[in-house]
């Protein structure tokens, strides 16, 4: 969601969208990789804090590997 948009910024959690917008929201990823010819299936979405961890752990492993070159 974007930050500081009023139209989702009271949104906290995915889970608290309306079903429409989460048909969207994943048809969006489905489209998405589709144009890059490649397939996926978006399963649920998953709650923020799962979102956060996944994030913290790529920036880590980004740091890792591109830092020690530094």
């Amino acid at each position: 969601m974007s930050v500081n948009d009023p139209e989702f910024d009271h949104y906290q959690e995915a889970s608290e969208l309306p079903p429409h917008r989460l048909a969207v929201l994943k048809r969006f990823f489905e489209d998405y990789k589709a144009l890059e010819q490649q397939s996926v299936v978006v399963e649920d979405i998953l709650p923020a804090d799962e979102a956060v961890q996944i994030i913290e752990h790529g920036i880590s492993a980004y740091q890792r590997k591109f830092t020690k070159a530094a």
